[in-house]
């Protein structure tokens, strides 16, 4: 493992690059909105195909994506609960915001840097199901609450948001590299190399991006609604990794690697849909910006308090 310390102020400093960058003009959020689809389109899938073609597939890894699935339909519900009886605009930021993570663009970078390529294969893994849970149940539920939606026009189509699922490049990677795992097709030394030299532009671009979209401007009256996402995402991801962490049988690094990921950011596919959908997406984009440092700082504290 390398020393986690020094990836965190690594990844620090690139992050705060992005940020100078944009405060100086030199790049701006429009840029940053380009490079996020090279992420998305090229990079991020070539280091999904990369680890996950030449994983060692056993049946304890196949609980892996089961988790974010299990952990976000219990969120959901809870929240459902709680928020019956809010006003539309509420229930739909606060449904959209308090599950799915965000994994490729903030923590396949630092597992990455801290332990390569096994830690990648446990955080890909968990990906899978964390990619059902962000284009299957908050692309529903953000079109489902959408200012947009007629149901008497029958505006709003299943169809529709199973077939949204499957045009994710992310996941169609994922979808590619387990056919390619399970059938013991051996990729030729020429496209593993280009995947490679691929994958190698995807951490510096996204904590780069992350930097540039950095920006915690908002309304005092948006605080209460804040603060409620916050506590559910991190209360219930917190005592979830927690119990698991603990409980689990499994090696200590996939143990951490299950922790760390139920309290990762907001995932920026939110954002996408709150924007398509017509939801509050300034305030999504505050809240992606929040957890994103509270992450930062959580996921630093428990990486050396387990210190593997």
């Amino acid at each position: 493992m390398a020393n986690a310390n020094y990836i965190f102020l690594l990844s620090l400093s690139i992050i705060f690059l992005g940020f100078i960058l944009k405060k100086l003009n030199i790049l701006t959020e429009d840029n940053g909105k380009v490079i996020v689809k090279i992420i998305f389109n090229i990079t991020l899938p070539a280091l999904v195909l990369n680890v996950i073609s030449s994983i060692d597939l056993n049946f304890t890894l196949l609980l892996l994506p089961i988790i974010p699935l299990i952990f976000s339909s219990f969120v959901m519900l809870v929240c459902f609960l709680i928020f019956r009886n809010s006003p539309k605009e509420t229930k739909s930021i606060i449904f959209i915001t308090v599950i799915g993570f965000n994994m490729g663009n903030f923590a396949y970078p630092l597992i990455e840097g801290i332990w390569g390529e096994q830690g990648l294969q446990y955080i890909a893994l968990f990906d899978i199901g964390n990619a059902l849970v962000i284009f299957g149940l908050i692309s529903f539920i953000a079109s489902y609450y959408s200012k947009k939606n007629d149901i008497e026009k029958n505006e709003f189509s299943s169809r529709r948001q199973f077939l949204r699922i499957f045009k994710s490049p992310p996941l169609i990677a994922i979808i590619l590299a387990l056919i390619i795992n399970l059938s013991g097709f051996i990729i030729p030394l020429f496209i593993m190399d280009f995947l490679n030299i691929l994958s190698r532009a995807n951490m510096a671009l996204t904590l780069l991006c992350l930097g540039i979209f950095l920006n915690f401007k908002f309304e005092k009256t948006e605080w209460k609604t804040i603060i409620k996402i916050i506590l559910i995402r991190y209360s219930f991801g917190f005592i979830a990794g927690l119990i698991l962490f603990l409980i689990l049988p499994f090696p200590l690094l996939y143990r951490t690697i299950v922790f760390i990921s139920l309290i990762l950011p907001m995932a920026m596919g939110t954002i996408l849909f709150a924007v398509e959908f017509e939801h509050d997406e300034k305030l999504a984009g505050i809240i992606g910006n929040i957890t994103l440092i509270i992450s930062f700082i959580l996921m630093w504290i428990i990486i050396l308090f387990i210190n593997i």
